[in-house]
Parts: structure tokens; sequence; C-alpha cells
């Protein structure tokens, strides 16, 4: 049978090997070392998403205090369960939902093309560090309510946080620092902002407005920790989809030309690159009471991950999975993952990637990946690039 573990070395550099074996060879695969399962194929992770009274984020949803059982000392919204987290996540959707994004678009548009015209003259820009991760996080700081000019500071604090060394597992001392710096900087916005008696719409007003089941507002430890989610969750992951969008549609020239010519197919392009070079590459719950998924038993107690990526290139749900294809138009994807967590910031990061898209195809149909300069950092987490400049004429 074919070997996995989350951390191995050769997940970390091209994952999707395995993962097609063991769709083929042991499709609910078991995790020896840490008591648990891995799931991979499309339909079992869908319906597996579905037995959300039997699973709890208690131990985080990625990780080692998933993997060995350890309650999660980040505390945010995704390791909430129950009618707590439905509450809290009802409060914060209109943040994120359709007309959030729509009502941001502008702004959206907006930097991007600031941070375009920029590099003009130099004839070239990074992808990931210049243009998708400069609109994502002045995105995260417009919904969460926290000072654009901020944004340098804490871009910088993301890219520690995901710091990784060669033979460590996780987090490494570098991302545990910056975890500390961003709560620090987000407990002391959400403490100012309560002292202030001012309300901005925002997310750091509900979140400083909002009381539990029990009548108690939030703390401002527990705000710093929700708000973590939101910049990190929506800076790093997003630039990375955008990157790889870029690079298949330079490897697909003929799909190239279809978006310039119709511009109208880009929120489908984007849903199949989203699909094709998924970033997650797993989340996971934990079992807190026994149920069956067809003829497997899961048990209270074992941690089960969800291989996204495997999912999302599963033969029995797409046709030529292993094919880039921006005319696929599929129902359902699992990017976003699915059932009482799906991703918050969906439809946001959807219209973050349209307009990039418009933008670069608009401005530089012809752009060139400069391939030799691009930066790939093994990860078992969030796989993607960190740097991706390309070089245009405008």
């Amino acid at each position: 049978m074919i070997e996995y573990d989350p951390y191995m070395p050769e997940i970390k550099e091209d994952p999707l090997p395995i993962y097609a074996r063991m769709r083929e060879e042991c499709p609910i695969y078991p995790l020896e070392r840490w008591g648990g399962w891995a799931l991979t194929r499309f339909q079992d992770i869908w319906d597996f998403c579905s037995h959300g009274d039997s699973l709890s984020s208690a131990n985080g949803n990625q990780g080692p205090t998933l993997l060995e059982g350890r309650p999660s000392a980040l505390q945010t919204l995704a390791g909430m369960d129950g009618e707590a987290h439905r509450r809290l996540r009802k409060a914060l959707f209109p943040h994120f939902g359709p007309s959030a994004a729509r009502r941001l678009a502008d702004p959206m548009r907006t930097w991007a093309r600031e941070c375009i015209e920029a590099h003009l003259e130099s004839g070239r820009i990074d992808a990931v560090r210049e243009l998708g991760q400069q609109i994502a996080v002045r995105v995260s700081c417009t919904i969460g309510g926290v000072p654009v000019s901020d944004c340098d500071l804490l871009l910088d604090l993301v890219h520690r946080f995901f710091a990784r060394e060669e033979g460590v597992e996780g987090m490494v001392e570098e991302g545990r620092n910056a975890v500390l710096g961003l709560w620090d900087y987000l407990e002391t916005a959400a403490r100012e902002r309560r002292a202030s008696g001012r309300e901005y719409g925002d997310a750091l007003d509900t979140l400083t407005q909002f009381r539990d089941q029990d009548g108690q507002p939030l703390s401002d430890e527990r705000i710093a920790r929700h708000m973590l989610l939101l910049v990190v969750g929506a800076t790093e992951t997003f630039p990375k989809v955008f990157a790889t969008a870029l690079l298949r549609l330079e490897q697909h020239p003929d799909q190239r030309r279809d978006l310039c010519a119709d511009p109208s197919l880009i929120p489908t392009a984007l849903m199949e690159a989203l699909r094709f070079d998924t970033p997650t590459q797993w989340l996971g719950r934990t079992v807190i009471r026994d149920f069956a998924l067809g003829e497997h038993r899961f048990e209270a107690g074992q941690p089960v991950i969800l291989l996204f990526p495997s999912a999302n290139r599963d033969a029995a749900e797409f046709d030529q999975p292993d094919r880039f294809d921006i005319h696929r138009n599929p129902p359902r994807i699992l990017t976003f993952g699915q059932g009482d967590h799906r991703c918050l910031g969906n439809h946001m990061a959807q219209m973050e990637g349209r307009i990039l898209l418009e933008e670069v195809l608009g401005r530089f149909p012809e752009y060139t990946v400069l391939r030799d300069e691009t930066v790939h950092p093994p990860t078992e987490f969030v796989q993607g690039y960190s740097h991706f400049p390309i070089a245009f004429q405008a």
C-alpha cells in the first residue's frame, strides 16, 4: 500500500502523484501514526462534511493539535462547534457575503491598478508579493477595521507565520513569534476600538458588540484570535491561486486568448484554477460520535483529515481531472470546503480573482512568467508560490 503522512518530504514537494495512488489503492487511508484517517475522494469528503453534529473543531482543523487530539490554542471561528459557531458565523457573514464583495469591487480595482502602474516602467511585477497579497491584505484590513497603512506590517507577520524549516513538522519558532506579534497587534486594535465608543460598520465592530449564548461579550484576546484567522487566511491562500492561474494560462495560450477575447469567461476560469491547483492541502475534524460512511465506520476521538487537492482531481467527479480547462464549469468543487465550516471568505476571494485577472489580461495579455525567479517553498499545508514574477509590455 502507498505510504502517506501529511508531513512526508514527498508531500511537501509534490503531493499529487501520491494522492492519485491513494484514491486508487486506499481512498480512506489509515493514519496509523495519528490514530485517524485521511479521505481522498470527492464524494467521501462531501458526505463526511454533512455529518457536522458528529464532528468537532475544538482541536483545530489542521496541524499537530488536530492530529494529536490537543485543544487548539488559537480558538478562532474555525475552531468552534455547534450553535456557538453558527451564531458568530451568522454575525460575521454580512462582511464577507456576495453583497460585501460587490461593495469592495471598485476599491479592489483601484488598488490593483495602483499596484500595476507602480511597476509599468520596470516591465515586471511579482504577482504574489506585489499584486495578489497587496490586494488581499488591503481587503482584510478594510473588512476587519484596521488601518490599510499597516498592510506592510501585517504582510511581514503573515510571511513569517508560514515559515518552515527542513526536518521540523508544522510551525517553527519564527512562525510562533509571528502569531504572538499578530495577537498583540489585533488585541490592541480591539481594545482601542472598544474604548473609543465609535462604530465603523466593520468586522471589528461586530466582534466588540457580539454577545455569546450567555450574554457575555468577547474578550479582546478572543477578538484578536478571530481577527487573526481573517488576516492570515485571506492574505496567504488567494495570492497563490492567482499566481497558479497566471501560470496555467501561460501554459495554455489558446485558453488565455479565449479569456482575452471574452472576459465574461474569467469567473469560470478562476474556478478551474481553484480546482486544478488547490492551495490548502488538508483540513480536518475530530470525530465526537461514531458514524458510518458507506461501509467504513468512524469512531469518536479519531482525527480525520480531508485532502481537498486530491478530491479536486478525482476522476469520479471530473472528466479528465488532470487537464486544465477554463470551459469546464463543474457544479461543485471542494477548494473552499463544504458544510458548516465552508470558507467564509469564498465570495471575497472570487471577486479578487476576477478583478485581478481582468486587470492583468486587459493590460498585458502576453505576459511571460519568469520561471527562473519563481519560488515554490516546500510545505505540508498551503502549497503555492511565494514569489512569482512576470514580465510584460504595457
